[in-house]
């Protein structure tokens, strides 16, 4: 035991390490170009009215996020307040972003299984459900984006991919809802290596977890579901887009959208912790499509990264004030769900 634990704590300094070898490459690669006279130009220009309205939107983004995952538990609704909702679903994306790994989701579901008194396995598929969501969309707008934006040749010879992992995604999405009992079938079968306790106990989480997908089934959630899930991503957008308008960029919808395509994709691989570094580069090399100077573009990135970041730990942090908890508690949930 003291032995797999001390291998786990130097796996986990190993892998901060290299994510921080990571984000000062990455750093670099963003600002190697960068004047910083022209920097400090650039960021005392900005319109401060419009980063206000910017900070505005990206604090609405978590709870439009939030009343959608409300929907995905139809036909129940959970016995939380669309705020604690808020404050849990930012407390699972400020793990994602500031500890290496994927904790956010299980520590999402665990703490909302917990409060609302609800099996976590079934918050966790509502959750997964979220995610499908998520993937389709950004999926099938990286589609509609392609005709509108000038790419540059490595990546316009790379368009293929893009429209196979839209297809893909959908097929497993139309798998996954429906064929539960399909699935449920399936995994039998391969649970009867298992001991009978063990078997059943795995058998009862998967069945819980395909269970957060029934919303998606059903004609009136699945409405709006589908609603909310845009209306996010147009938030989302809308941040882009008046954070272009306060650094005096075009404030194009097209490029809001491309930028938050990029974004999305490049944050959602396990990198550096706190995403720095990776996070400026990919706004630097979105915002190069369309002929940024390198200096505008950086500052675009480093003020947007505050803004997001800002965001989520502030609902974070009043989610960890509501329930009197701590990041490092967060981090410590049992495996042993029902």
């Amino acid at each position: 035991m003291e032995q797999d634990r001390r291998r786990r704590k130097i796996l986990f300094w190993v892998q901060v390490l290299l994510g921080l070898v990571l984000g000062l490459a990455a750093l670099y690669l963003a600002a190697r170009e960068v004047s910083f006279r022209e920097l400090g130009l650039v960021l005392r220009s900005v319109n401060l009215p419009l980063l206000g309205l910017t900070l505005v939107s990206s604090l609405l983004t978590p709870v439009v996020k939030a009343i959608r995952w409300r929907w995905l538990f139809y036909p129940q609704r959970p016995a939380l307040g669309l705020a604690r909702l808020t404050s849990l679903l930012a407390l699972g994306q400020a793990i994602n972003i500031l500890l290496l790994g994927r904790w956010g989701e299980l520590a999402r579901a665990y703490f909302t299984g917990e409060e609302a008194g609800i099996s976590k396995s079934f918050v966790f598929g509502t959750i997964a459900a979220e995610k499908l969501l998520d993937m389709v969309v950004l999926a099938f707008l990286a589609m509609a984006l392609i005709p509108f934006v000038a790419l540059p040749p490595w990546l316009a010879e790379r368009v293929g991919y893009v429209v196979l992992a839209a297809l893909i995604v959908s097929a497993i999405v139309i798998a996954l809802l429906g064929g539960r009992d399909v699935w449920l079938r399936i995994a039998e079968k391969g649970l009867r290596t298992l001991p009978r306790p063990a078997a059943d106990r795995w058998g009862a989480r998967l069945a819980a977890a395909l269970d957060g997908l029934r919303a998606l089934r059903d004609r009136q959630a699945a409405a709006a579901i589908w609603g909310w899930t845009l209306a996010a991503w147009l938030v989302g957008a809308l941040t882009n887009l008046l954070l272009l308008a306060a650094f005096g960029l075009e404030p194009s919808l097209r490029i809001a959208l491309f930028l938050l395509v990029v974004l999305q994709v490049g944050i959602a691989v396990p990198s550096t912790p706190g995403k720095v570094g990776v996070f400026q580069f990919l706004c630097v090399l979105a915002l190069s499509v369309f002929a940024v100077p390198a200096s505008v573009a950086f500052g675009y990135g480093v003020v947007l990264y505050l803004i997001v970041l800002g965001s989520i730990c502030g609902w974070a942090v009043f989610g960890l004030l509501q329930r009197g908890l701590s990041l490092r508690r967060l981090t410590q949930v049992p495996t042993d769900w029902h």
